[in-house]
């Protein structure tokens, strides 16, 4: 939406009403001084008139005294009577000036009357149809508001030269941007939920089958060997476990998104939340049959961890463990057995950073950039992989004010690097 801004359009109105103002008294000025010029020349030919007869029909009468006739027409000393008497019956007697005074004076009167109630009659014209124009710019609005009304978003309200109204457009505007925007936004969190519950949905069809099919299977079979009975209860509760895990993890995804988790800010030690990970997957990594090391992040040279110096900041050591522990674990998951996965630490003045590698098959290169998104399984993902441990661990590290980044390389492995800004 383009509009005039409103001070150009209250300036404009200013000068134009000067510039009309200055038109007028124009007008009356130069009417006014037209007509009074008039009048001395109409009052000059007449006198001019007046001496020629007078001169005709009194020659004896001087110059001289012919004007002092023309100045007082009332004069009658000397041979002046005899003019006095002829200028009177053409009507140049003593009420020869007032009346011409009183002619003027009506003449001035009218013109500026006219004039007057001309310029009434424009300026009632230009008010009506600045009335009109404005209704026209409500009803307008009115639509346009009977419009939002009915949910449609993607409209424009027009232009108006109402400066009042321009800037209750201009508002009206930023809160239809406002509207569509939380209404697209709105769609977009109920499409993402609608894929939410058909992803959980699939996630939970294979491991609620599984159980359903065991427990059958024990129920049809009062007579089933004990060893049998104990695969099959212990299948049940493996899928439950992993039931479990999921729930918790999409609960905790549930809480970071409603913004309900308030994330500490307590001085930390990266360095022992990375080893408390390292302690905490320990089994895993020991069945998995991973060795989990330190190195010295410049020369790549395997090192003791107690080497290495703390590296205070500022977080929430419980949630970052969580983060730091889902990287870590798929490191391991999609490491080989007898591999390595290792860890490295930086500690600058800008920013403190924890590097995670594995020597796995790599992430292929089209799956990169969606590996953080929920429910996103790489083509080389395990089949029990669920795909929101790194969603999760994503969430984590940006609500702490940090990031994760991620290089990979088909057949030689994939690093992660949680990143925070201090």
């Amino acid at each position: 939406m383009k509009s005039i801004p409103v001070y150009n359009r209250r300036s404009t109105r200013i000068l134009l009403a000067l510039a009309f103002a200055l038109l007028l008294a124009v007008i009356l000025l130069y009417g006014n001084i037209w007509l009074v010029a008039r009048q001395k020349e109409v009052e000059r030919q007449q006198i001019t008139a007046v001496a020629g007869l007078l001169r005709e029909q009194l020659p004896g009468l001087s110059d001289a005294e012919i004007m002092s006739l023309m100045k007082d027409p009332t004069n009658r000393e000397g041979r002046m009577e005899q003019g006095a008497a002829l200028m009177k019956k053409y009507g140049y007697d003593d009420s020869y000036f007032a009346a011409q005074e009183d002619r003027l004076m009506w003449q001035l009167v009218l013109f500026n009357s006219i004039v007057i109630f001309l310029t009434g009659i424009i300026c009632i014209l230009l008010y009506a149809w600045h009335r009109r124009r404005v209704r026209r710019e409500v009803r307008q609005l009115q639509q346009y508001f009977d419009q939002l009304n009915r949910g449609s978003y993607d409209l424009d309200p027009g232009q108006t030269t109402e400066e009042d109204l321009s800037m209750l457009q201009s508002d009206i505007f930023k809160v239809t941007q406002l509207l569509r925007t939380a209404a697209e936004h709105e769609k977009e969190k109920n499409e993402e939920l609608s894929r939410w519950l058909a992803d959980i949905s699939h996630q939970l069809k294979t491991p609620i089958a599984s159980i359903r099919i065991n427990l059958d299977n024990m129920l049809d079979d009062p007579d089933m060997p004990v060893e049998l009975r104990k695969e099959f209860m212990k299948e049940c509760s493996m899928q439950l476990e992993w039931i479990s895990s999921l729930v918790q993890t999409l609960l905790k995804l549930a809480r970071i998104d409603a913004g309900t988790v308030e994330l500490k800010k307590e001085e930390m030690d990266l360095l022992a939340v990375a080893r408390d990970a390292q302690k905490k997957l320990g089994i895993l990594a020991e069945i998995a049959d991973v060795q989990i090391v330190w190195e010295d992040e410049p020369r790549g040279e395997v090192i003791d961890p107690e080497s290495i110096p703390a590296v205070p900041m500022t977080g929430d050591p419980a949630w970052q463990l969580e983060a730091v522990s889902n990287i870590l674990k798929n490191c391991i998951e999609h490491s080989g057995a007898g591999s390595k996965v290792y860890l490295s630490m930086r500690n600058t003045t800008v920013f403190k950073e924890l590097t995670i590698r594995d020597t796995g098959d790599g992430i292929p290169e089209e799956d990169l950039p969606h590996i953080f998104k929920r429910f996103y399984r790489a083509k080389n993902a395990r089949k029990e992989s669920v795909g929101i441990g790194l969603s999760l661990a994503s969430s984590i590290v940006e609500a702490g004010g940090g990031k994760i980044m991620v290089s990979s390389n088909r057949g030689e492995g994939t690093t992660f690097t949680i990143r925070y800004l201090i």
